[in-house]
């Protein structure tokens, strides 16, 4: 069985409903690309904790090398320059071996680039 892994990354930010018409769109149309660029990236998705006031990502690799490499840009100028473009502060940046999980074979496709518009000038 071919394994998975994960990185996860948490910030601490601003949820309210202003602040995130602006942050849903850059990290959409902005952080998305940027991830899936890494090699070996396979999925992103981001998580709001409106309890607590933060955003966390999980990323999937094909492999640890993938993931290791990945690892590099939770310490990046890129990483912290966006955090504060937005208002947020970095908290934590871990790597997961993926053990156990599912995708429905007849789960919709949702094409969030599409469902998300651009950053507004």
């Amino acid at each position: 069985m071919k394994k998975l892994y994960a990185r996860m990354m948490k910030a601490a930010c601003p949820i309210d409903p202003e602040t995130m018409e602006t942050t849903v769109p850059f990290l959409q149309h902005e952080i998305v690309p940027h991830a899936m660029a890494d090699h070996g990236a396979r999925q992103i998705f981001f998580f709001v904790d409106r309890q607590d006031d933060t955003v966390f990502s999980i990323t999937i690799y094909d492999t640890r090398e993938d993931l290791d490499n990945a690892m590099r840009e939770a310490d990046s100028e890129y990483r912290f320059a966006s955090l504060a473009a937005l208002g947020c502060t970095a908290l934590d940046a871990r790597s997961f071996e993926v053990v156990a999980g599912a995708v429905d074979d007849g789960a919709a496709g949702v094409d969030f680039a599409t469902r998300v518009p651009p950053v507004r000038d």
